[in-house]
């Protein structure tokens, strides 16, 4: 988290990660179409329309009456070929959705792709707040929340959302929890560091 007092400004870095074709570009878009800045938005694509490096973009959110807080949204590429550009995108992270796909015969994507983000997080000297959007759930393969708790590992501190991106199901509500959980452990951060 950067804070400019001369400008007002607080800049907060959320990321959405996991495994390919999970919904993580599909979860942005939604995002800032519901608030009004798609024109904000910028993706990065290979010549098939797939996420090449990432999708980034700024939503600013008023705080208080004269400060503004820049949600800086950014996507890592799923894509195994990819892989060294996804390091780069999580670097001042302040936050991370990790959206798994929920159809059962991808239950080892998400895992490889959550212990990926394990390993390069171990690296980083402070833990950041993570939530999940299980997503999919509209399709009938759709694995339950236990199933998928168990096989990740997960612990219970870590909240999951049953989304549906093309819907934007469970999307705002899981941004609007990393968003608040992002700032309130940044600002502490701060004070204590």
């Amino acid at each position: 988290m950067i804070i400019d007092y001369g400008n007002k400004t607080v800049n907060v870095k959320i990321v959405f990660f996991g495994p390919a074709m999970s919904g993580k570009t599909t979860s942005i878009q939604w995002l800032f179409s519901t608030l009004d800045f798609s024109d904000r938005l910028t993706s990065i694509e290979n010549t098939v329309g797939r996420t090449m490096f990432c999708d980034f973009g700024t939503i600013p959110i008023p705080l208080g009456n004269s400060w503004m807080v820049n949600a800086h949204i950014w996507s890592a590429t799923g894509q195994d070929f990819y892989r060294s550009t996804r390091e780069v995108v999580l670097v001042g992270t302040d936050g991370i959705i990790f959206v798994a796909d929920a159809q059962k015969q991808l239950l080892e994507d998400n895992l490889q792709s959550w212990n990926e983000l394990l390993s390069m997080l171990s690296e980083e000297d402070t833990s950041l707040p993570i939530v999940i959007c299980l997503n999919k759930q509209d399709l009938p393969s759709a694995i339950d929340e236990g199933r998928f708790r168990s096989y990740l590992r997960l612990p219970d501190s870590i909240p999951i959302f049953k989304s549906i991106a093309k819907e934007g199901s469970k999307i705002m509500e899981a941004f609007q929890l990393i968003f608040q959980d992002s700032l309130r452990a940044s600002v502490l951060a701060q004070v204590t560091g």
